[in-house]
């Protein structure tokens, strides 16, 4: 099937030198990317031609020998006739029939029949199909990524526009009254219509706004439940017991709607809560204390909570947390400390978000070699639960980013807990020499701290009190969730809610159209 002669990519100058420009900061970017995409048109590929046919937005088209193009032999393997149209699986695998051992390493260049059949395909892609792969191809951030604010709502609003137009919002400069203003909010849900939505139509509203945005506020979400003891209940809590639904049951059909079901963890089969006070914790069996899931976290305590993301300690973390507010704090620390004066937020258990892709694109603009380091580091984390006999190490970067050539691409997800991660180790040294360790220490360590530095922004942090029936949804692998501290003296702080795999949210995302790197 390979063919010969030049089937790969090739670029105009003027689409090179935007490629070299998209890394020295973000306005460059954006104009560069805009004028390579106006002189390069739309495509529409033949896959037994070797040209492109370059779609201009004024509706000419021409051909153009030197158009941005997949290779060839690629487009080739993607026929359609290549795949089962049941299974959608390949049907160009040699193998044995009877034990399933593959082909020698002749016969991968002798099958003329079957490759002769497939090489006269003759098939048209679609040109958002063309988009996606080119895209991913690219590698480029500004074809995945915005930032707010956005230009207009009309994008937003386009639940029908599932190309690959739709782009993840990098947010910054966000406010509680901002994301609670039902006007203005892109990222505001009602619980009852959601559910109650026949069409779906709110529900597919919902799906993007989550791939967008990494955030979803919820708001009216039932928080009856039967399993904390009525001593630990204010009155409010009290009075949503005698709702007929109850917030478990809530909290597994938001879980079904962004990934089918929730994701089995050390925490529990399924809902979870941050109340030690919980019955999924104790129970009234003859023991006294049977275990349904791990405590050994500091989510179940009252202190403040640095921003993270949760269970940096498996291989693929969560997709997305679930977390409704069933009972707020209800006590607030009387006095300030010395250090904070009149304008500091008294502590009483508010959430906090930050947008970690904005966050790690701000350090690539400000920083680039601690990008780099944060990006290329290898960095363990662990989780040890010695009564449930849970013992967890995973390895990551802070940052997970696409490689390139000639840089970094977009960021696929970030793996941030510093109160789980454990020591760093250098590279080891192919000689017996120690001479560059301090060097590796300290670039490290001043990478962390540009990263910290813009962690601890105002701007990029979203300060929340979550009242109760408000549920976030938090896409794990991209935004970042803390807390301020609380007096847990009067009434518990409660919070329930479920983690979805990573896996199943991306395969919600493409079924509904949308691409990510």
């Amino acid at each position: 099937m390979l063919l010969s002669g030049k089937h790969h990519l090739l670029i105009p100058k003027r689409a090179a030198l935007a490629k070299k420009c998209c890394w020295r900061g973000h306005q460059l970017q954006r104009s560069c990317v805009s004028d390579t995409k106006s002189s390069i048109g739309t495509r529409i590929f033949n896959s037994r031609s070797h040209l492109g046919q370059v779609r201009f937005r004024n509706g000419s088209s021409q051909h153009r020998p030197n158009t941005t193009l997949l290779p060839k032999q690629y487009l080739d393997a993607y026929d359609p006739k290549r795949f089962d149209p049941s299974t959608h699986q390949r049907n160009d695998v040699l193998f044995n029939p009877i034990d399933g051992t593959p082909p020698s390493a002749d016969s991968h260049s002798a099958t003329p029949k079957q490759e002769d059949t497939h090489d006269k395909s003759s098939h048209k892609y679609e040109e958002s199909w063309l988009g996606t792969h080119l895209d991913r191809w690219r590698a480029d951030p500004s074809d995945f990524d915005c930032y707010w604010p956005v230009p207009t709502n009309e994008e937003l609003q386009d639940t029908k526009n599932k190309t690959t137009t739709t782009k993840r919002v990098l947010w910054s400069n966000w406010t509680a009254d901002l994301v609670r203003d039902r006007d203005k909010s892109p990222i505001l849900f009602q619980y009852d219509d959601i559910v109650h939505d026949e069409d779906k139509n709110t529900e597919e509203r919902l799906l993007k706004a989550f791939y967008q945005y990494g955030l979803v506020l919820i708001t009216g979400t039932p928080t009856a439940t039967d399993s904390l003891p009525e001593g630990v209940m204010t009155e409010a809590t009290k009075n949503a017991t005698n709702s007929q639904e109850r917030a478990e049951d809530a909290i597994l059909q938001l879980a079904s709607m962004i990934g089918y079901h929730p994701l089995q963890t050390l925490y529990g089969s399924g809902v979870w809560s941050t109340s030690s006070y919980s019955s999924f914790y104790n129970s009234d069996d003859s023991d006294g204390q049977v275990k349904a899931g791990s405590t050994a976290d500091s989510a179940y305590g009252s202190t403040s909570l640095p921003l993270h993301t949760d269970m940096t300690y498996i291989s693929n973390p969560p997709g997305v947390q679930i977390f409704l507010m069933v009972q707020p704090a209800t006590a607030t620390r009387s006095t300030l400390s010395s250090e904070q004066d009149s304008t500091t937020i008294a502590p009483k258990g508010q959430s906090v978000y930050l947008d970690g892709f904005a966050a790690a694109e701000q350090l690539r603009k400000e920083n680039p070699d601690a990008f780099h380091l944060l990006a290329s580091t290898q960095r363990r984390y662990r989780c040890i639960d010695d009564a449930e006999g849970w013992h967890l190490e995973a390895c990551g970067p802070v940052i997970n980013a696409i490689h390139r050539e000639d840089g970094w691409g977009p960021v696929t997800s970030i793996r941030h807990n510093d109160l789980d991660r454990l020591p760093d180790l250098p590279p080891y040294p192919s000689q017996n020499d120690n001479s560059n360790f301090t060097t590796f220490y300290d670039e490290l360590l001043s990478a962390h701290a540009a990263w910290d530095n813009i962690l601890r922004r105002d701007e990029m942090r979203l300060v929340i009190d979550l009242k109760c029936g408000d549920c976030v949804l938090v896409a794990n692998q991209r935004c970042m969730h803390g807390r301020y501290a609380f007096d847990a003296s009067a009434y518990p702080r409660v919070v329930m809610g479920c983690y979805v795999g990573m896996d199943e949210l991306g395969s919600k995302w493409r079924h509904s159209g949308f691409s990510f790197p």
